[in-house]
Formats: structure tokens, sequence, C-alpha cells
């Protein structure tokens, strides 16, 4: 039943499911496992060739590429390839904000295009995809997966802690399709010893082979299992994302399960970037689908070094990102996987640090773990007249979230962003507004929604 129930789903439920929902996940997922096995050459060549399209439709069809073409003095023709890219300028999401409908591709209509946001660090924005788009990207995250030896229909736990993902858990379709893909959600939002009481126990009855999630919530999981001696949760792999991984998180997850971690690195805005094989040699770029730029100074790095991540998605020819600032910072790599891939490496990312605090229980006797905080103030902040924000830990029992307002902004905003947090992390904590003229970036450059002056894990 292990093998039979997964065969059944990957090749016979996922094409009716395709031919239902008008996608083609289950076409382009074999596309994509037969040109990950190109020469680097090969796929260096399909990558510029899918570039030189997407420059070309943006600068027909998409007003703010064609004025910034235009701003640089540069046509379509004169960006050969990715090394070329450094010639146009960046897009950020203040750009996206601010261009909203000019970033729209004429040749799309409204209502042919997918609503989304992004999860946003604190500074989340909407966009547009096109079907097409999310079936490439969601094609090429099962392909990551199935490194780790995860195929749909095997029993996968998952750790995950969104609020803006999990009110969208309820719907029926997406519960028959958790149901069909035998998919365990665990809400991580708040961490305590009960919850993690109550995971562990539903770990062992369900016997995942597959474990899923948050770096940090599968680390604290991971964590109680080798404190309480429980040793008999045995996936056959780990599969992180979201958070930066550490190397002391990942020794903790594979002692407690007895298996391998394979990190994840993905985005809402783009979908699969890049991931751990089998040879864990570093994370293969998704190079079908996505360009992925590191650049300092306005120049690319060299491997090893360390550079800001500008991603230019080469699938979503309804509104497409090119140099798109994510907000990651990471390193390329010149390595070559022992995994046989012809798939380009980056030997890490860093940057993405974990938005969980720590705080005191309703009764003030003990410590709980809750996040991640940031997409708890995005879902307020969609809704209030903000340019920009940071949540501050100074201790405990205390967060000051600093504001910076936008036009418009009263006394009823701050009222309903204060009950708004007070709403998810109780009233045992203080929790102060501040208002300032801007909130500069960290010394990386990146800007952090959530900073502890605690350390979490002690």
């Amino acid at each position: 039943m292990n093998r039979v129930y997964p065969f059944l789903v990957n090749n016979f439920v996922l094409p009716v499911y395709d031919v239902v929902r008008g996608t083609s996940r289950f076409k382009l997922r074999h596309t994509l496992e037969k040109t990950q096995w190109l020469p680097s050459e090969e796929l260096k060549l399909l990558q510029n060739r899918n570039l030189r399209a997407i420059l070309k439709h943006a600068y027909e069809t998409v007003p703010y590429y064609r004025r910034k073409f235009k701003e640089s003095g540069l046509l379509p023709t004169d960006i050969e390839s990715v090394d070329d890219l450094v010639k146009l300028p960046v897009l950020n999401k203040e750009d996206i904000r601010k261009n909203f409908g000019d970033l729209i591709s004429r040749r799309f209509p409204a209502n042919k295009l997918i609503s989304s946001e992004s999860g946003g660090s604190g500074n989340s924005i909407k966009f547009y995809s096109t079907k097409d788009k999310l079936s490439w990207e969601i094609a090429a995250e099962y392909r990551a997966y199935s490194w780790a030896g995860y195929r749909l229909g095997n029993r996968c736990f998952m750790f995950w802690g969104s609020p803006i993902d999990l009110t969208k858990s309820g719907g029926i379709f997406r519960r028959f399709s958790k149901a069909l893909e035998r998919v365990v959600l665990a809400d991580t939002y708040v961490i305590s010893e009960e919850v993690l009481s109550r995971f562990a126990n539903l770990l062992i009855e369900f016997h995942p082979e597959i474990i899923r999630g948050y770096a940090t919530s599968v680390f604290m999981m991971a964590k109680y299992l080798i404190e309480r001696d429980i040793d008999d949760v045995r996936p056959r792999a780990v599969i992180t994302s979201a958070e930066t991984l550490f190397d002391s998180m990942r020794e903790v997850i594979e002692e407690a399960f007895g298996c391998s971690v394979f990190d994840y690195y993905g985005s809402r805005e783009v979908g699969a970037l890049a991931a751990e094989c089998e040879g864990h040699s570093g994370y293969h770029i998704t190079a079908e689908n996505v360009v992925i730029e590191f650049v300092k100074d306005e120049e690319h790095v060299t491997a090893g070094e360390k550079g800001v991540i500008f991603v230019t998605n080469l699938r979503n020819f309804g509104m497409p990102f090119i140099r798109y600032n994510i907000g990651d910072i990471g390193r390329p790599s010149d390595e070559v996987c022992s995994c046989g891939r012809g798939l380009p490496l980056m030997s890490s990312i860093e940057g993405r640090v974990s938005e969980f605090m720590s705080m005191y229980d309703k009764n003030r006797q003990r410590i709980i773990l809750v996040g991640p905080v940031y997409p708890v103030i995005v879902t307020a902040a969609m809704h209030l007249p903000l340019k920009s924000f940071q949540a501050i830990q100074e201790s405990l029992d205390r967060l000051v979230i600093v504001v910076v307002k936008d036009k418009g902004y009263s006394q009823k905003h701050t009222d309903f962003l204060l009950g708004h947090m007070h709403k998810y992390l109780g009233d045992n904590i203080k929790i102060d507004i501040e208002f300032v003229e801007s909130i500069p970036p960290l010394p990386s450059g990146k800007r952090s929604s959530f900073i502890s002056k605690i350390n979490q894990f002690e």
C-alpha cells in the first residue's frame, strides 16, 4: 500500500486534477525531471533562452518595463544572457506598489490572472500570476521534494505556523486535497509544552514517511523528542523551509528523527528557488524557472562571496518580476554536485532569520514560543494606512511595534492594531506603539520585521 497509493495519486489522480483545474503540474513535472539531468552548459542555454523570451514579452506588453528599458537606453536584444542583467534596474517592493497596474501585461485580462500576496517579512505585496506560472512552480517544488524521497501520497506531517496559510486551510477543496495527499497539518503558531506533547503523540500515531515544515518548528519538536527519549518517530526524510536552517539545528533534527534533513528555499512570489538534493553539496537552483543573481556594489559576486539576491521569474508572463529584490542574502557556488544534475548551485542562504518570539504563558509560570510574529502584523497592516513597521521584543513581557504612518492614519488604526496583536498574543504581554519617520535597515542591508533582544531558545 505504501507504494501503490503514491503511484495512483501521481499517475492517475494528479492528471485528472490538472484537467479539472486547468493546470499542467503533471506534464511539467515530467519535463523538469528530464531537464535536471542536462549538462550545465545546456541548462545555461535553456535559461538564457527563457530569459530573452520574458524580457521581450515585458518590453512589448508591460508598460513599466518598456519605460525602464527606454530610461536605461536599452532594448531587449541588449540582454543576451544572465551576465547582462546588471544593465537593468532592480525591482523593489515599493516599485511594485507604486506601479502595480503598469506591471501587469496588457496581453492578460485581469479575470485570467490569479491574485496572491507575499508572506512579507513585514513588507507584504500583492501580485498576479498565470495558471501556467503556478503549474511550473508546483512542479519544481515537488521535484525538489522528490530529492528527499517524497512523492505525493506519502504520509506527511507538516509543521506550519503562518496565519496567512492556516486561515486558508479550512476550505472544502483544500481539506480534500490534504486528505488525498495524506498530509497532517500541525499549527505551530504557538509552541508550548502542551502543544509539543500533543504533536509527539500524533507523530507516533501517524508514522509519517516525510516531515516538512518551518525550520524552527521542526527543530523545537526534535529537541522535545530528544529530551524525553522518544525515538520511535522515524520518517524517511525531513524537509525544512521558510527560515534559516543553522548547522546546529540540522544536527538536532537528524539525531531526533534518524534521517537526513533536506533544506528548501522558496518564496510566494517566485515559488521553488533552490533546494538540497541527496548529495548535500549546496542548493540546486531551479534554473529552468528562475534566474538568481548574487549582487554586491551593483556587480555579480564571485563563488563563495556573499551577495544580495535578485530573482527573475522566467514563467510569469502575466506580471513579470525582473531583478526582483527578494530581501535575502546568499552565496553562489561553482562546485559540481556528485548527484550528476546539471542545475547550478548556491552554497548558502543567509538572512532568513526566525520570526519567533518568547513570552510567559497566561499564568506567568512558564515560557512559551510564539510565532512567526510578522504574518500576524501583516494581516493587520494590510487593512491599515502604514508605510512600514517593525516589531521589537524588549523583554519577555514587552513588545514594541514601530510604525511609519501613511496618509489617513488615526487613533482608530492604533486601537485596531493593538486589539489584533492581543488577539493572537494574549493580554499577558505589554504592547506599545511608537511612531517614527523611517525604519533603517539592518547592517546586512535587510529590513527585518522582527528583532528580539532576548535568546529565544534558553
